[in-house]
């Protein structure tokens, strides 16, 4: 409760971004508490007629009584300290030191170099990591529109659509590798797997890519595919620091809108379009030493094979 011109009121605040962590632990602090009193045996008992609904309905009141009343005496403590509750001790000691280093450069680079290595050994860890940090990230784009809707800057660079700009292609910002083969890919195999992946890849879709190059558990291609999303959040974090490139203005978009659509659309303006097509030159750029290695050894094992067919062709002649 919260005192406002004289009318006791519950405020709203920590129904929005700002209440998103203790609402999410606390549901499943609370949850698993309950489902551990209930294996505890701490419930009424009924005689054998009673329905089983009956029976359940009565199983659950001891330990939701208990549940309660820990609820209720946290809630009391936090009244008699200076935070008021709950949400404002874990928003002040815990959410905000976290949210800062979350959403900060390094932060960035971390959240990046996390996808892509767990990437690397087959795990698809963009829905994995992105939930975990994705409360942060909110708090900074409901700041963002904020700051839009009273005609200011916004104050934040690092959000979800900050990363939307990076991962081109999917994971490893890896429309880059995909324009890189297109262009100078001269195995069969790299040409087939980029004019197969492509479509799927401008809707930011690269499974076909990572299984089918591979990308996984390749020890040649896996080096850029780490390297270039961190590279790329440095040049886009640095653009964007110095007034380059507008900061994006917290408006939410589908995953698999196509690159420099969604650049301008994040950001409203056209350097986030100009952004993006810069992040692709310097991703094909990083990329193609390595694809040009892969692609030789590809080369040299069609011309073997080639050979091969053509000695056994010559011996049954």
């Amino acid at each position: 409760m919260a005192e406002n011109g004289g009318i006791t009121v519950i405020p709203v605040e920590w129904i929005g971004s700002k209440g998103l962590f203790v609402a999410m632990i606390g549901s499943l602090l609370w949850t698993e508490l309950f489902c551990w009193l209930k294996r505890k045996k701490l419930v009424i008992k009924m005689p054998d007629g009673v329905p089983p609904a009956v029976q359940e309905s009565f199983a659950a009141l001891i330990p939701a009584l208990l549940v309660m009343i820990l609820v209720l005496g946290i809630r009391i403590v936090f009244e008699n300290t200076h935070y008021n509750t709950i949400h404002q001790f874990i928003y002040e000691v815990v959410a905000t030191p976290v949210r800062h280093y979350g959403t900060s450069y390094f932060g960035a680079l971390m959240t990046v170099f996390s996808i892509t290595i767990l990437w690397s050994v087959g795990i698809n860890s963009g829905s994995m990591i992105n939930g975990i940090i994705r409360p942060l990230w909110m708090e900074n784009q409901t700041d963002n529109i904020a700051a839009i809707q009273s005609g200011t800057t916004p104050p934040h660079i690092i959000t979800e659509q900050f990363f939307d700009m990076i991962w081109m292609g999917g994971a490893g910002a890896t429309l880059s590798l995909v324009i890189a083969m297109l262009i100078f890919a001269r195995s069969k195999n790299m040409r087939e797997v980029a004019r197969l992946g492509a479509g799927a890849s401008v809707f930011n879709i690269n499974e076909p890519i990572l299984f089918g190059l591979p990308v996984i558990m390749n020890p040649i291609i896996l080096i850029p595919f780490n390297l270039v999303p961190l590279v790329l959040v440095t040049v886009q974090y640095a653009a964007m620091k110095i007034g380059a490139v507008a900061v994006t203005t917290g408006v939410f978009i589908p995953w698999t809108l196509p690159p420099v659509i969604s650049g301008f659309i994040v950001t409203g303006h056209l350097s986030g379009s100009v952004m993006q097509l810069i992040n692709l030159l310097i991703g094909a750029m990083l990329y193609l030493p390595f694809m040009r290695i892969v692609d030789k050894q590809y080369r040299a094992a069609e011309m073997a094979t080639v050979t091969r067919t053509d000695t056994t062709l010559a011996k049954q002649e």
